[in-house]
């Protein structure tokens, strides 16, 4: 069974050539209690996820997503498995050029940096009214670079992301974090409901990780 991302980014994925990175831990960690199914790990972009979706031709599963990203907030149109882990999406800016996110609007004259193809809500709205600048880039790591060199004012990176890259780098005392974060959510897994088979062998799999006190142990040491 296909297991999509297209969250190719630490410490999802660090090293997609190695296999390496949380995404691949997590389906290694699938394929030794499943005895069902055997789980291997695709990244491709995400405008390409939404037109298998639209056109119902994803045959596979979606890694890492929650509901309200494909508007499915009552949880209807897909199957969702149980929490993989929950993460937030972090305001970031320089320390000397600290932004307190309130809402959107506090983000309106501000250069930001976004990853091509993503969504921000609230924060895309404005963008298209042109009252927001954006400058995209391919990759969310981009963006610490993006930042440091002042080419753009501020952010949006998820927290998990941001942990990883200060443990890995000089940056200490670089980066602001808005009190307030975009957004906080459950990374989830994303089922057609053509696999319903598929949901309802993985989700008390990953429900009971939860309370797997070593794989959580596991998940905190990146």
């Amino acid at each position: 069974m296909t297991v999509y991302t297209y969250q190719e980014k630490p410490p999802l994925v660090t090293n997609a050539t190695k296999k390496q990175g949380m995404y691949y831990d997590f389906t290694r960690r699938l394929n030794t209690i499943s005895a069902k199914y055997r789980f291997e790990i695709v990244t491709i972009p995400r405008k390409r996820i939404e037109r298998m979706l639209a056109s119902n031709t994803l045959d596979g599963i979606l890694l890492g997503v929650n509901p309200v990203w494909f508007s499915d907030k009552e949880e209807l149109k897909y199957h969702w498995t149980p929490r993989i882990f929950s993460d937030r999406d972090e305001i970031v800016s320089l320390i000397q050029q600290s932004i307190e996110f309130i809402k959107p609007q506090s983000l309106e004259g501000k250069v930001f940096g976004g990853v091509r193809g993503f969504y921000y809500y609230g924060i895309s709205e404005l963008i298209a009214k042109q009252r927001i600048i954006e400058v995209n880039t391919a990759h969310e790591v981009d963006l610490f670079s993006m930042l440091l060199n002042q080419r753009i004012d501020v952010a949006v990176i998820s927290r998990s992301t941001f942990d990883h890259m200060l443990k890995k780098n000089p940056w200490k005392n670089k980066f602001h974090l808005s009190k307030k974060p975009h957004d906080i959510y459950d990374r989830r897994i994303l089922v057609p409901l053509k696999y319903s088979e598929v949901y309802q062998h993985i989700a008390p799999i990953i429900e009971d990780l939860q309370f797997d006190k070593a794989w959580q142990n596991h998940l905190k040491s990146y």
